[in-house]
């Protein structure tokens, strides 16, 4: 009975176990480089900050299309000293109205509108920016997918050469001394695979960072590889149109439009406006109603707007000075992406064409001659490290040319970047 009770017990946990384990192997999210440009465009706070102040300025538009309000005014007073009664007292109602000249509204409007046209350019800026930085964190996911695939690689073979190591040493073909530095290497791989496991936990915490999903990095998996390796030639003729093409310039001159706009709103203030009032006044005293009408125009004796101007002036040649530093940012981001992405190529061509392909052959050669008495277990350990080594660098090498290669496309040709 007691061994009945064990046996159920033990079921009982494998079944548990396996639950835990298919739904752990449920919540993995395997998500394309496509998807998550997608969801980036949906619930990445940069964006959805900007989309906000896009808001913004477009209420501006509508707070900049209004005239100014009228001005009702009323007063009672008496009209004989001494003498407080309502009925003998004067009544005055009077209305103004201010009347802008000189095109201040449209003005105002058309340097609105160039300011939400701007805001809205910031947001697609924002869009390339955060796609840079979300295929950093996409790659560097793949790359520790892959690395840690390759620590457990690892380990397991490390297992089974202690394992095989062992068995050496019961038929007295191996010493002591040998089978303990194999376990120490065999802690060594494990421990790198526990490493590569908390890398890979990261790596997930900084994509849904930049996705704006933090509560679901647990289930994220990449499912796309790296790119695959080319050469992005460099060229002047597309940079040239990139940089008339590219948002951060094209709201630059967006908001110089505002500001040519705000310069003429400056000068329009020497128009002067012209208030028109109306009013009325029941007068007993006069033994009646009357009526009046009245203009008043500002007198320019104080204040010509000279300040402003000159600030407008001052605004919109800063603004085109930043024009030009702007420009030459451009140039300067799509230069330095074509050079990490070129010496991105070289490096994980070198190793994938020629580095990994000689170390495969020297730890199978190795692997082999220690097989059969031939090599030292020192020499087994160097050549595995090695080439463990060099696949970690092959790794990092195609997760940097990728994230070289979407960078380059973002500085030079944003369209045709992957969706």
């Amino acid at each position: 009975m007691q061994v009945v009770r064990i046996a159920a017990a033990v079921v009982a946990f494998l079944v548990a176990v396996h639950g835990s384990l298919a739904s752990a192997a449920a919540t993995q999210e395997p998500l394309t480089w496509q998807q998550c440009v997608q969801i980036l465009d949906e619930s990445n706070r940069a964006l959805r900050q900007s989309r906000r102040q896009l808001e913004a300025t477009l209420a501006d538009v509508r707070r900049a299309d209004v005239g100014p309000n009228p001005t009702l005014s009323a007063a009672v007073s008496n009209s004989t000293a001494r003498h407080y009664r309502v009925p003998d007292s004067d009544w005055i109602v009077r209305l103004e109205q201010l009347f802008e000249r000189g095109g201040k509204r449209e003005l105002r409007v058309a340097a609105a509108r160039d300011m939400a046209r701007a805001a809205g350019l910031d947001i697609l800026d924002i869009a390339r920016q955060q796609r840079i930085v979300l295929a950093s964190s996409y790659f560097d996911l793949v790359a520790a997918q892959q690395a840690l695939e390759l620590a457990n690689e690892t380990a397991a073979g490390y297992l089974r050469l202690r394992t095989a190591a062992q068995r050496r040493l019961q038929a007295g073909d191996i010493a002591e001394v040998d089978v303990a530095r194999l376990r120490v290497e065999e802690g060594r791989a494990q421990n790198d695979a526990r490493t590569a496991a908390a890398n890979l936990a990261q790596a997930r915490v900084g994509l849904a960072a930049v996705l704006g999903l933090e509560g679901r990095a647990d289930g994220f998996r990449a499912s796309d590889d790296f790119l695959p390796l080319g050469q992005p030639l460099p060229d002047a003729a597309a940079l040239e149109r990139a940089i008339d093409r590219r948002a951060d310039v094209a709201a630059l001159r967006a908001r110089i439009d505002a500001l040519n706009q705000t310069r003429r709103l400056a000068l329009a203030q020497r128009t002067r406006d012209i208030t028109i009032g109306v009013q009325t006044e029941r007068s007993p005293s006069l033994g009646g109603n009357v009526f009046g009408v009245s203009a008043t125009i500002p007198l320019f004796v104080n204040n010509d707007f000279t300040g402003d101007i000159a600030r407008a002036d001052a605004d919109l040649a800063s603004a085109q000075e930043d024009l030009e530093r702007v420009k030459g940012l451009v140039r300067i981001d799509a230069a330095r992406a074509a050079a990490l992405a070129a010496s991105a190529l070289e490096r994980a061509q070198r190793l994938e064409q020629v580095s990994l392909p000689e170390a495969v052959r020297a730890a199978q050669a190795i692997d082999f001659a220690f097989s059969r008495g031939a090599a030292t277990l020192t020499d087994l350990f160097d050549a595995r490290r090695q080439l463990v080594t060099v696949r970690v660098e092959a790794l990092a090498a195609r997760a940097d040319y990728s994230k070289a290669v979407l960078a380059w496309r973002e500085a030079v040709h944003p369209e045709d970047s992957p969706r």
